[in-house]
């Protein structure tokens, strides 16, 4: 796909009214979807005197016919494995401490940057989230050039507010796919198509969104009278700040049971 892209020729809303749109109620829905199926993940270094956070991601939550999974970034969860060799920490989801996390791992790719973990509704529950989170099953890769939306949490955006407690900015973000391949499907922010809302500060330039791997790369789609309906189809694997563009690891590759696998082969 070329960095020019135009709206699709015939559809009944022009792109004036979708910005229309995507300014007010509407763009409050889309938000309230991407909030509702990610959380954030954080670990502190337990010091006496000043616990400081080591690093933080995002996790996804799916709900598959046979489970409700966790989802994120296998260099997330390395990055945890690594630091709990050198020294004791805590992790959190949200405000939640979850002392079992690596126990709940089901798979992990390293190829892919995936990791899934076996959640439960009790934990979901006790985050303040959906127990049906992205329930609309499989996932599906977007078309290029076609509506995604994404979010994760930025760690530049966090603040900790008090002694092992933080909150985080959530990122979000509505545009289109620019390259979707075998693998991975990449998003470019195009400030030509940037829409102004009061409710939300416009994205500074180059600005620093590690933290936001293991979100959610979500799908529009559209039936042939125009119904609209939504799928994940990507776990956010890296974000380039100089570039100013996210790429997504296919989620297709997630199986009902967590495991993940490629064309037959498990990984």
């Amino acid at each position: 796909m070329s960095n020019n892209w135009f709206p699709p020729e015939g559809h009944p809303i022009s792109i004036e009214k979708a910005k229309e749109l995507i300014a007010g109620a509407l763009g409050d829905v889309y938000r309230k979807i991407l909030m509702d199926c990610c959380v954030p993940i954080y670990w502190f270094r337990l010091n006496k005197d000043n616990p400081t956070i080591l690093h933080n991601g995002t996790i996804t939550l799916l709900k598959t016919p046979k489970k409700l999974l966790g989802v994120t970034a296998a260099h997330v969860l390395r990055g945890y494995e690594n630091d709990c060799k050198k020294q004791k920490v805590r992790l959190q989801l949200m405000n939640e401490v979850v002392d079992d996390l690596l126990e709940r791992v089901i798979a992990i790719s390293d190829r892919l940057d995936i990791a899934t973990f076996d959640f439960d509704e009790r934990l979901v529950k006790k985050m303040g989230k959906d127990v049906s989170p992205l329930n609309s099953w499989p996932p599906q890769p977007p078309q290029e050039g076609k509506g995604i939306m994404l979010a994760g949490y930025p760690g530049v955006d966090r603040l900790e507010s008090r002694k092992l407690e933080a909150n985080f900015g959530l990122f979000t973000a509505i545009g289109v796919a620019r390259v979707v391949s075998d693998e991975q499907i990449t998003w470019a922010i195009d400030r030509e198509f940037v829409i102004n809302n009061q409710k939300i500060r416009p994205l500074p330039p180059n600005h620093d969104l590690g933290g936001i791997s293991g979100g959610p790369l979500i799908s529009w789609f559209e039936t042939s009278n125009y119904i609209s309906y939504y799928k994940l189809s990507g776990i956010i694997s890296q974000a380039n700040k100089t570039l100013e563009n996210v790429v997504a690891k296919r989620a297709d590759c997630i199986n009902e049971d967590g495991i993940i696998s490629q064309r037959g082969i498990i990984l």
